[in-house]
């Protein structure tokens, strides 16, 4: 028996919007009919294509080794059905970064790439390959490089990490002369998660207040509290210094320097696109002004 082009376009949508629930809405069909072709697909393929989690439908190692062609049989099939060959839509790019990445690096370059209407860039933020809850991409950018044989990384840039608050704020404050100045202060940074994947966060906290007041994995939570005077925050110096109420503390001794990685699936299928992407990525980091290894 023969894999069903319609069963690979259930199979598609589910794995893009992760529950039986939207991926019915999308279809305009019942979320049982979604799972019967899902379930259908999987005993022609003789594997099991996702992991059932707390928040929907994630993407096993399988699925995520299907999904580049499934998402060109599913284009398609919609044009085909659609009784129009040529109107193939435009190419899906996904992009799995840390969400500061993806605002401060990735949206303010985009525009030249999206001009001409062929490419919808899908940005998923995660801060980890570990954290990314089945999302499926064509390219991650983290900041530990995986040792895993089902992906491939290649350096991308580096990047550095610092401590900043408000000049107002330092103004209202004891002069901080070294970290041990630090503890009486407000920091707002990232949990203490261990699937998280920080490598700052293990090099600085430390040297840093023993309680993280206020605590988010999102980047922009840091940055507005700092500029609100809520206390201090640690953030990439490209993030911070576009800012200029914001003052670095201690660069000397609370610094961290890092490297971003471009990470593909091994099983990845759409090679031509994964390099466009790749050089997409490559302009970005420069025109930011992140240090690009030779």
């Amino acid at each position: 028996m023969k894999a069903d082009a319609e069963d690979i376009r259930y199979f598609h949508v589910l794995a893009n919007s992760g529950t039986l629930a939207r991926a019915g809405q999308e279809l305009g069909v019942d979320h049982t009919t979604v799972s019967r072709r899902v379930r259908r697909l999987e005993k022609v393929l003789g594997i099991r294509l996702f992991t059932r989690t707390r928040t929907g439908w994630a993407l096993n190692a399988n699925g995520e080794g299907l999904l580049p062609a499934a998402r060109a049989v599913s284009l398609g099939y919609d044009a085909v059905t659609e009784g129009d060959p040529a109107r193939m839509g435009p190419e899906e790019w996904t992009v799995l970064s840390s969400d500061g990445f993806a605002a401060n690096i990735l949206a303010p370059r985009c525009g030249r790439l999206l001009a001409d209407r062929s490419i919808l860039l899908r940005i998923v933020s995660a801060p980890s390959l570990a954290a990314r809850d089945g999302a499926s991409y064509d390219v991650a950018v983290v900041r530990s490089r995986p040792h895993s044989a089902s992906v491939r990384s290649t350096l991308l840039a580096e990047y550095e990490i610092g401590l900043y608050a408000t000049a107002e704020y330092l103004g209202r404050h004891a002069a901080i002369r070294g970290s041990d100045d630090l503890e009486d202060h407000v920091l707002s940074w990232y949990s203490e998660d261990p699937i998280a994947g920080i490598p700052e966060f293990d090099a600085l906290r430390g040297r840093l207040p023993s309680c993280i007041q206020l605590q988010s994995n999102n980047l922009n939570v840091h940055e507005q509290a700092a500029l609100a005077g809520v206390g201090l925050a640690v953030m990439p110096t490209y993030t911070a210094e576009r800012n200029e109420a914001l003052v670095r503390i201690l660069p000397e001794e609370l610094s961290f320097r890092g490297r971003y990685w471009a990470v593909l699936p091994s099983a990845q299928l759409r090679w031509k696109t994964t390099e466009r992407i790749l050089a997409f990525l490559h302009d970005a980091v420069r025109e930011a002004g992140l240090t690009v290894p030779a």
